[in-house]
């Protein structure tokens, strides 16, 4: 057993232990104990959730990590036709396509008439006095 059931187990014995003391304190009379370990039961019903959930994404990618042991001899063959693809694709990108401007490569003038058009509106009150 490794450390993932071992955690799945752990968490599904806590949660049954925690759901049957609440109802046994239910039984009995003893509301506020009942209640606190409902909250409780809450708490570990969600680790017990992450705890399967993480066993079933490991045993999904173990499963994965099996079923691709047959290609791992074309993986580098595999990486040089997507290395030639990509460049094939930017090399034509290249040709194509104009480089966009970087924020940086715009000219600070048109940053500047933007700001006096501000001052502008402010100066209109001129016009209403003459």
């Amino acid at each position: 057993m490794n450390r993932l059931e071992l955690r799945v187990v752990i968490a599904g014995v806590l949660a049954a232990t925690v759901v049957f003391a609440a109802v046994v304190c239910a039984a009995y009379g003893l509301a506020v104990v009942a209640a606190a370990l409902a909250v409780y039961a809450l708490g570990v019903g969600a680790w017990l959730y992450h705890a399967i959930e993480r066993y079933v994404v490991a045993r999904r990618i173990s499963t994965v990590r099996s079923a691709a042991k047959p290609f791992q001899p074309l993986l580098p063959v595999m990486v040089a036709i997507m290395g030639l693809t990509q460049a094939v694709v930017q090399a034509l990108s290249d040709a194509t396509e104009e480089q966009p401007r970087r924020r940086w490569d715009l000219p600070v003038r048109r940053w500047m008439e933007i700001t006096r058009v501000n001052h502008r509106v402010e100066d209109s009150d001129d016009e209403l006095d003459g």
